[in-house]
């Protein structure tokens, strides 16, 4: 007679064995690293979820016990690769809450996606494949000893208890409640933990985990998590903050009174945070192309391979002639593109678990770059050639100021085969602003759109042009640069059309993107972009191009840091608009105290060096005051954007943006 195994311990050291080699194998393929502080308390979290799990399919049926118990194993090993193919192909981890907003995104790409999956990812599937064989051949028994059971009881509260005791240790505990810095969490707590924290969090109210923290001059806040009836009182605040001013007349009053009378506390420590933000002077850029139109324009996969000064020489010659900001990034959040173009409308922290244009687009927007500009007297309109599959931009630019907005089914495209053309998109829409006095018109391009490994009409376009030019290029590079010769046309189009109506020398271009090409390698970027960075050091692989142009400005390589989030109050600041810099996570590139540059997963870039959230370790150049006190400013910054969201703050604030109008 065979020997038959306790149900209950069978099933828990098959999911043991199934969890523990799916987390190591994930956190190789993932970080390229094993053995630290946070591997132990990983494994911990994972042994308990197994045990509690085994505990449980042991209570049914045999059966059905040993086919749960293979079915999450095999769930499990999927979403790890799932995860890791995320980060490798859109640029981010998935969110479960961000995946059932984007599910039209990443049902699109389906096929590709799982085609581009790396073998060596496979190799998790080998743990459940192990645990079915085993359900199919160990024979296993109903009966269970007391003993076996308070084994498993001790051993499951030695695990989950050592596994949360370290993560409190570690000062993590506001990370493990609110994971919104997802590359972080997956480290610190492995791929099984952040996704029962993720979907632990879906219809919770998750601001009331932010905690906005002391920065080097303690902001008058007191902590979100605080009940407001026992909290410590705060001194009342009767003047503006002491903070240099960066408008001399500025009088903030009556947002004080407004703090004092406000009743809600998570609006009123969003008050008191940007209340306490530092300001500076206006400085030699300031209104330096006052009153100038801007063409601005979010270029789908804008990369330096773009820039070629024989199949592309109108990009050339803007970033030649133009504002070329040489240290530029582009950080990739959870839905890139939307987000992309949130943050350079909005400037505040996107939420990592949810796509936030989408999720919050009902919000009031008043502070947005349409509002903004339509509060100056500016025609506001916004234009794409796709339709409004991914994202939910009618109703977010209705919520935002913008005053007309025509996508691929309000006008008479020509649908091509593969993404859509940039050339004709200026073509049918410029006349809808030219004849404005003045105007603010954005534009979402999709011409370089990927794929570039698959023919379509725009990628096989100029292959023969290329082909004389670069003959020895990947044929991948070849139809990126097929596509970018579109939309070079298309910019210089805008250019003639600008200059026809005598608008060009009072007209500001401004060209960024919404990430760097996806699914192509990093090493084939650093090969074929021409740029002397080295796109394969640190966070240089989020480093895109941004520039600015007009046909009156001297040219000039602007050499410190920036990101999409300093963008909007740049512009503002040399078109002269009147705004609030303490609304925006971004501030002014010409400000002498911008230099910060923030990432997802809360890891960041200064003028001096750079802080790596996924290793916790920072450059040399960079003293541990200054990294701790930039982290607080960070985590800040997530936070009070999170609490923005959540708040629907500027509905309460609708004067805010409006320094005259205070």
């Amino acid at each position: 007679m065979k020997k038959q195994y306790s149900l209950l311990a069978g099933l828990s050291i098959e999911l043991a064995f199934s969890f523990v080699v799916t987390e190591t194998l994930f956190r190789l393929f993932s970080f390229q690293m094993l053995f630290d502080a946070s591997f132990l308390r990983i494994e911990l979290f994972a042994l308990s979820a197994a045990i509690l799990c085994g505990f449980l399919f042991s209570l049914l049926p045999m059966k059905p016990a040993r086919i749960l118990t293979s079915l999450l194993c095999i769930l499990f090993s999927v979403y790890a690769i799932t995860q890791m193919q995320f980060i490798n192909y859109y640029g981010s981890y998935m969110s479960v809450k961000a995946s059932f907003d984007g599910a039209g995104r990443i049902s699109e790409f389906a096929g590709e996606f799982i085609n581009r999956i790396p073998l060596h990812y496979y190799l998790l599937l080998i743990p459940p494949l192990l645990v079915c064989i085993a359900n199919l051949k160990v024979p296993f028994t109903r009966k269970c000893s007391p003993l076996q059971v308070l084994a498993a009881v001790l051993l499951f509260v030695l695990a989950e208890g050592g596994a949360l005791a370290s993560v409190w240790h570690s000062h993590y505990e506001t990370l493990y409640r609110n994971p919104c810095f997802i590359t972080r969490a997956i480290r610190e707590f492995g791929s099984g933990r952040y996704l029962i924290r993720d979907v632990l969090s879906i219809g919770s109210d998750s601001s009331e985990t932010l905690t906005l923290q002391p920065e080097e001059t303690p902001a008058p806040v007191s902590p979100a998590s605080e009940d407001p009836e026992t909290a410590k009182p705060e001194p009342e605040v009767t003047e503006a903050p002491s903070a240099p001013s960066r408008r001399n007349d500025i009088d903030d009053s009556s947002w004080i009174s407004m703090m004092e009378a406000e009743e809600d506390p998570d609006i009123k420590e969003i008050d008191r945070y940007l209340l306490s933000r530092d300001m500076t002077d206006y400085n030699d850029r300031t209104d330096m192309f006052q009153d100038y139109s801007v063409v601005y324009i979010m270029i789908e996969a804008f990369d330096y391979m773009a820039i070629d000064p024989i199949l592309t020489p109108t990009i050339t010659m803007m970033k030649e002639n133009g504002w070329d900001f040489s240290r530029h990034y582009t950080p990739k959040f959870s839905c890139a593109t939307g987000e992309s173009e949130f943050v350079s409308e909005i400037s505040l922290v996107p939420r990592s678990d949810v796509c936030t244009p989408n999720q919050y687009a009902d919000n009031t927007w008043n502070n947005s770059i349409f509002s903004l500009f339509e509060h100056a007297g500016y025609y506001s309109s916004a234009y794409h050639n796709w339709k409004d599959e991914f994202y939910e931009r009618r109703t977010l630019y209705s919520h935002s100021g913008c005053e007309a907005y025509y996508n691929f089914e309000d006008l008479d495209y020509h649908q091509l085969w593969g993404w859509q053309s940039d050339l004709e998109m200026m073509e049918l829409t410029i006349p809808y602003w030219i004849d404005q006095d003045r105007f603010f018109s954005l534009y979402v391009t999709s011409s370089t759109h990927f794929p570039y490994d698959q023919e379509s009409e725009l990628g096989n376009r100029y292959i023969s042009e290329i082909d004389k030019v670069h003959p020895d290029y990947p044929i991948e590079v070849k139809r990126y640069l097929s596509k970018s010769m579109e939309l070079d046309k298309a910019l210089a189009y805008l250019i003639g059309q600008l200059e026809e109506a005598g608008k060009m020398d009072s007209t500001m271009i401004v060209l960024f993107a919404d990430h760097h090409p996806l699914e192509t390698p990093i090493r084939t970027l650093a090969e074929y972009g021409g740029q002397e960075a080295d796109r394969l050091d640190g966070l240089n692989e989020d480093r895109t191009p941004l520039i600015f142009y007009t046909s009156s400005m001297k040219p000039e390589v602007m050499d410190r840091v920036s990101s999409t989030f300093d963008i909007l109050p740049t512009l503002l600041n040399l078109v002269g608009i009147e705004y609030e810099p303490r609304i925006f996570a971004g501030s002014d590139y010409f400000d002498p105290a911008s230099e910060l540059v923030i990432f997802p997963n809360g890891s960041w870039i200064t003028d001096d060096g750079a802080y790596y959230a996924s290793t916790d370790t920072f450059d040399e150049t960079i003293t541990p005051e200054e990294a701790e006190q930039r982290n607080r400013e960070v985590a800040n910054l997530f936070s009070v954007s999170q609490m923005i969201y959540d708040s629907d703050y500027f509905a309460h604030r609708p004067s805010i943006p409006f320094p005259s109008e205070r």
